[in-house]
């Protein structure tokens, strides 16, 4: 049987890629069948789940460069960072295939009674994740579902499915038939039947709050579990006695990080009134270090936005702010003759809260500054909007910024940095950011259900 399929571009260029199969509900239904035919042997062997997690991170490591190269053309980020995110998945894999944890634990006796609860995999899952990192974003699911003895069928964004289809090949030298499958599709047909129909226990989606409540109230409806990374709009805090060279390196790092498409990356930055001119300018330097280009050349520092749509959403919000009174410290143009979707890194000196590109998750490469004066009444602010992802306080005083931290309703706040994850500490969002976390023993608990054995001696 032939599968249809649509074609994949280059948002540098704008040139086809590849082509990914365009999947029915009928697919899925195929896929959900041979998932959980596989379910059962690979649930019960766990030293064989550990050799061939670790097997596959050799492999992808191995191959990194080939895959990077796929990811590069069709996301648009610069070929190193590409290769970095397979490599990340690499670690993520040999993470959770070294990980200890216990099957089975036993809780203290009890007089006639003994009680031990299992954790057992919670079947087959669904992974749905973004264009931004398709990779890393999926190996956070995929390899603790596996770990955990999970069947899992992927499906990546619309545009950006080329590299998913190639890892996906990749653990399938090394898996049993049909534990790790992808189905891929332009539109939201493969979202809703993993979201809706019978035999899929999970689904483990990172994207946009608003698709994510969609595809959660899907999911509900069949008491599916659900974890949901879901957007943010994180502040940096900057406090009075900040070395600005070295804060506005770091925000930077962050802020336009794959064109500053990222959930957790800086996306606004809140810092003293007498200290906005000296940090704007320090900022505005640091940019315009980047050089903008096709993502697979190697002197490209940053690559395009991913699509017109979101380019035309950061071009609207920063218009917007401009008219409002905001000035473009630099940027602002295409920065590169090549045809796709440029933004050269936007600093938006003079910012305010009620700008749309302040108070909304503009996901592109602009970066509003805003002015405070009450350190206090800022944090009872942001503490108050919905979004609660991750947040940043730049300070040399630690015990201050520990006493701040502990006050700000995110589900990260970094201290002098920002964007850095760790394999074993906990990610996920507060509020409208998300449900559940990602990575360490965190991140495995989400594959798994609880049964409790609770045993009286027979009379």
């Amino acid at each position: 049987m032939t599968i249809p399929t649509y074609d994949v571009f280059d948002p540098a260029t704008l040139e086809r890629v590849g082509s990914a199969p365009e999947h029915t509900q009928a697919d899925v239904e195929r896929a959900i069948a041979s998932a959980t035919s596989a379910s059962r042997a690979w649930a019960a062997d766990r030293t064989a789940r550990k050799a061939n997690l670790k097997q596959t991170a050799g492999l992808i490591r191995t191959r990194a460069a080939e895959l990077g190269s796929i990811l590069s053309r069709e996301q648009g980020k610069p070929l190193r960072e590409a290769v970095t995110e397979f490599l990340v998945a690499a670690d993520l894999f040999d993470y959770y295939a070294n990980l200890a944890w216990d099957e089975t634990e036993s809780l203290p006796d009890r007089a006639g009674r003994q009680v031990q609860v299992h954790h057992r995999p919670v079947g087959l899952v669904g992974t749905i994740t973004p264009w931004n990192f398709p990779i890393s974003l999926l190996a956070v699911k995929l390899a603790p579902a596996l770990a955990a003895g999970c069947t899992v069928i992927a499906k990546p964004s619309p545009t950006t499915p080329l590299s998913t289809i190639a890892l996906i090949e990749l653990l399938n030298e090394v898996l049993p038939a049909n534990v790790a499958q992808v189905r891929t599709s332009s539109r939201r047909t493969v979202n809703v039947a993993l979201s809706s129909l019978p035999g899929v226990r999970k689904i483990s989606f990172t994207g946009s709050t608003d698709v994510g409540i969609s595809v959660a109230t899907q999911a509900l409806q069949g008491v599916k579990r659900v974890t949901l990374e879901l957007g943010g709009n994180d502040p940096a805090i900057v406090l009075p006695d900040a070395d600005i060279r070295t804060t506005a390196r770091g925000i930077v790092a962050s802020a336009f990080r794959n064109a500053g498409q990222v959930c957790m990356a800086v996306k606004r930055v809140y810092v003293p009134r007498e200290l906005a001119g000296e940090l704007t300018e320090a900022i505005s330097a640091e940019v315009s270090a980047h050089v903008i280009g096709h993502g697979i050349n190697d002197s490209t520092t940053m690559g395009p936005m991913h699509n017109a749509a979101q380019l035309a959403t950061v071009q609207a919000m920063i218009a917007q702010a401009t008219a409002a009174g905001a000035t473009i410290a630099h940027g602002n143009e295409r920065g590169t003759k090549l045809p796709g979707h440029f933004l050269a890194p936007t600093v938006i000196a003079n910012a305010t809260d009620g700008m749309s590109i302040v108070d909304e998750e503009q996901f592109g490469n602009a970066l509003p500054i805003v002015s405070y004066s009450d350190e206090n009444a800022l944090i009872q602010m942001l503490n108050g909007q919905e979004f609660g992802l991750g947040s940043s306080l730049w300070t040399p005083d630690e015990d201050r910024a520990q006493q701040l931290a502990a006050t700000l309703e995110t589900g990260t706040v970094w201290i002098n940095q920002h964007t850095v994850v760790e394999l074993d500490a906990p990610f996920g969002g507060w509020k409208a950011s998300g449900v559940g976390r990602e990575r360490g023993r965190y991140g495995l608990d989400e594959y798994l259900e609880t049964r409790t054995i609770n045993a009286r001696a027979h009379a």
